[in-house]
This record gives structure tokens, C-alpha cells and sequence, in this order.
């Protein structure tokens, strides 16, 4: 079985091929394979690489995507672990290592859009857009279709680590996706509690200057 094509005809049997055959290092691999193809143009628009080669702006991509799946990778086995007990789950981490890189082979699939619009459009696609309200430098109806189609992967995507969680605590994957939606929440409750600390700490220091 080949988990870069059977996820999509046969994600559980996938899931289940990958839990049971795969070593963490398939985690490594499918993440790198990820941040090639998503990684080449996650600072499309930002601006942040200007005046560099369009090389080097890509390499550098990869490498910050890169490190960053590997990160997030440890923290949403240990959260995905942690919270699905809490629903009644009996996975373990050593396990969740291995099937929380499955959601990632679907952004793979992406590559070959991605690249096209590197080749199409170069360096101007990571410069700071100036035309279409200021949202992006391709034309907007590329860019609708771009972001659909991201959008659509993204969406099947929660579908697999819905299931990979539900797969490893052996509960359904609506439960699963009861998982990522409370650490999804936990988040966003962490956020606005820091948004509002550093907005009170602004107003203080303008009212003692004041």
C-alpha cells in the first residue's frame, strides 16, 4: 500500500497501514514532502524575502515550514493524546506520533499547483501586492481558485486527522473531530486572553505616560 495515493480511496485502511507498518521517520518524510509543496509559497504576499533571489526565498520557505511541522507535529500528538482521553479515549502517544503526519500527505497533492504559479509569476508572487485591494499580486480569479482548492485539501485533511484520532483512541471519528474543535477552542480562548493582556498593558503605559 501507497499512503500517498490510497488516502484518498482508502483513508482508513490507510490510517490503520501507516499506524501499524510505518516508523516515526515516515513522520519526517511525509512533513518534508508537506513543506515542499505548501512551504514554497507560505509567504506568498508577505513581503518579508524582498530583494532575495526567488531561490533562496524558497529554500528558506521550506526550511521555516519545515521546522515548524516538526514542532507542531510533537505538540498536536501530546494535545491530541491529552484531550481524547478526556473523552474517553485509550491512545497513547508512541502511537499518535505515528498517524498525526497523515492529515500532511493531502497538502502533497498540492505541489504541482503551487509550482505552476512559482513558475508563472516568480518573485513578484512574494512581493507585497499593490494592486487587488491589496490582497494578493495574481489575478483574483486565480487566486479564488487557488485558495478553493487549498481550502478543499485543508477540508479533507481535518477528515483524516479526524479519523487518525479517532483510529488511535478507538473511538469514531466525530469524536475525533470533538478533539481538534476543544483544542481548536483552547487556542483561540488563549489568543483573545493574550490579546487582551497585551491591550490592557498598551493602555497602561499610555495612561502612566499620559
Amino acid at each position: 500500500m501507497n499512503p500517498l495515493l490510497s488516502i484518498w480511496s482508502q483513508p482508513t485502511k490507510t490510517l490503520e497501514y501507516i499506524l501499524e507498518k510505518k516508523s516515526v521517520g515516515y513522520g519526517f518524510f511525509i512533513f518534508l514532502l508537506s513543506a515542499i509543496s505548501t512551504g514554497s509559497v507560505a509567504f506568498a504576499t508577505t513581503g518579508i524575502f524582498g530583494g532575495m533571489p526567488l531561490a533562496l526565498i524558497i529554500i528558506l520557505s521550506i526550511i521555516i515550514v519545515y521546522g515548524g511541522s516538526l514542532i507542531g507535529w510533537v505538540i498536536n500528538a501530546a494535545l491530541y493524546t491529552w484531550v481524547g482521553k478526556w473523552l474517553g479515549g485509550r491512545g497513547k502517544f508512541s502511537d499518535m506520533i505515528h498517524i498525526t503526519p497523515a492529515p500532511a500527505i493531502t497538502a502533497i497533492w498540492l505541489a504541482p499547483m503551487n509550482f505552476l504559479l512559482i513558475a508563472v509569476y516568480g518573485s513578484r508572487l512574494f512581493e507585497i501586492p499593490t494592486d487587488n485591494l491589496g490582497i494578493t499580486n495574481l489575478p483574483l480569479g486565480i487566486y479564488f481558485l487557488q485558495n478553493l482548492i487549498t481550502i478543499g485539501f485543508g477540508i479533507y485533511g481535518t477528515v483524516i486527522a479526524c479519523k487518525g484520532v479517532g483510529l488511535v483512541h478507538g473511538f469514531s471519528a466525530w469524536r475525533g473531530l470533538g478533539v481538534i474543535a476543544i483544542i481548536v477552542g483552547i487556542f483561540i480562548v488563549i489568543g483573545i486572553v493574550l490579546a487582551l493582556t497585551i491591550g490592557v498593558i498598551i493602555i497602561s503605559m499610555f495612561s502612566t505616560i499620559g
